[in-house]
């Protein structure tokens, strides 16, 4: 049975709202839970918050939420937004599954991917510790830098500039720290020597006291306030590099940061965008080296679409032919909109076993860019239509 994975903040909210007051189940432990004053965050990931009330006592905070409606399944996946404050959560996305006997309602048929290819996996840490910065590289890097620049700047932090490092390069106590230890780094304000040290970000007690000190001494000298390094990390999980954001104000410049860093608005929505910008940086790091393309199937049937249109599901002609294929390939293919061929490029995120007698293996793809600045909109809009009649 075909799952709908749901991400649009106005259907996410709009499922949210209807469950108030609703009992749903946390699916390992079994405990109870109710929600409570769902709202929606119009900040840099568009957030939808929610509380949740327990029908016992708290014993292990729930990463999911379950319940079953007369015709769906739905599933709400939740992340906790304040360490200090234990009932709200933020809803990363819905499962809607539809149940045996609304199996029939409208479903996603007679569309297919043409021209299914898929290069072989560049390892880029290999890459990037040989050859350091070539100039493909080089060109990725000053593009992402202006890239997260001015969306950062859009939705409210006062950004001086990006640096986007690796740490093979790694030059001063502090970058050689953040390498063995590969958690985030966050300096509020220099002046005051203000660092937030919760979530597992680094402390600088782990450094020298008078480095730390002359290294506050060297910002404030340059008139840089705040400091935030965000990790990079491969698709095996290998520490590349770093995003570095520097303002000249405290707290990036951002209010909701300087006023409640662990409300809704604060640290959780920039940590959960600059996690995807990563993924979507190193996949274009990677696919800039892709060659070799091998075509699957010159027509797959595609499976499913997730409602963001950046998750899609294609039926694979012959099981064989992705076999020992690793997480991250670079894959591309074709779909036909509106009559004109879009041809969308992706990485490899799973191999699917048949749940049904005669279905086929099917491949799980993350679409992260299309040949036609409005591909990507286009395949979202096609995939919320054939959605939204499914699970409202």
């Amino acid at each position: 049975m075909k799952k709908y994975r749901l991400t649009d903040q106005r259907t996410v909210f709009g499922i949210v709202a209807k469950l108030n007051n609703t009992t749903l189940i946390d699916p390992k432990t079994k405990q109870k839970f109710q929600i409570k004053n769902p709202n929606l965050v119009n900040d840099i990931i568009k957030s939808v918050y929610l509380e949740i009330v327990p029908e016992t006592t708290l014993t292990t905070r729930p990463a999911s939420l379950s319940c079953v409606l007369k015709e769906n399944r739905v599933e709400i996946r939740i992340k906790q937004v304040n360490p200090y404050q234990e009932d709200l959560f933020q809803v990363m996305e819905i499962l809607i599954e539809p149940l045996e006997r609304s199996a029939k309602r409208k479903a996603i048929e007679d569309i297919y991917a043409n021209q299914f290819q898929v290069a072989a996996k560049i390892d880029i840490s290999t890459i990037i510790s040989v050859y350091g910065k070539t100039s493909i590289i080089n060109q990725a890097l000053n593009q992402w830098q202006v890239h997260l620049e001015q969306i950062l700047t859009n939705f409210g932090y006062f950004i001086k500039r990006v640096n986007i490092g690796f740490y093979y390069a790694a030059d001063t106590p502090l970058m050689e720290a953040l390498s063995s230890t590969p958690s985030p780094y966050y300096l509020r304000d220099s002046n005051r020597g203000n660092f937030y040290t919760e979530r597992g970000f680094f402390s600088p007690k782990k450094l020298n006291e008078m480095y730390v000190r002359s290294y506050l001494d060297n910002l404030l000298v340059n008139n840089i306030k705040s400091v935030l390094i965000f990790p990079v990390f491969s698709n095996e999980k290998i520490l590349l590099g770093y995003f570095e954001i520097i303002s000249n104000l405290p707290d990036l410049g951002n209010a909701a940061l300087q006023n409640e860093i662990d409300g809704k608005q604060g640290i959780s929505p920039l940590l959960a965008f600059l996690e995807k910008q990563a993924e979507e940086y190193v996949f274009h790091l990677e696919f800039s080296y892709a060659k070799d393309w091998e075509v699957v199937g010159s027509q797959c049937m595609i499976r499913d679409l997730s409602q963001d249109g950046r998750g899609i599901g294609i039926y694979l002609p012959n099981a064989s032919l992705l076999e020992n294929r690793p997480v991250g390939t670079p894959t591309s293919f074709q779909i036909t909109i509106n009559g004109l061929n879009y041809t969308f490029y992706g990485s490899l995120r799973s191999i699917k076993s048949p749940t049904a007698e005669n279905e086929s293996q099917s491949a799980g793809i993350h679409i992260f860019q299309c040949d036609r600045p409005e591909g990507l909109q286009l395949l979202e809009s096609y995939a919320s239509q054939l959605i939204e009649p499914e699970v409202i």
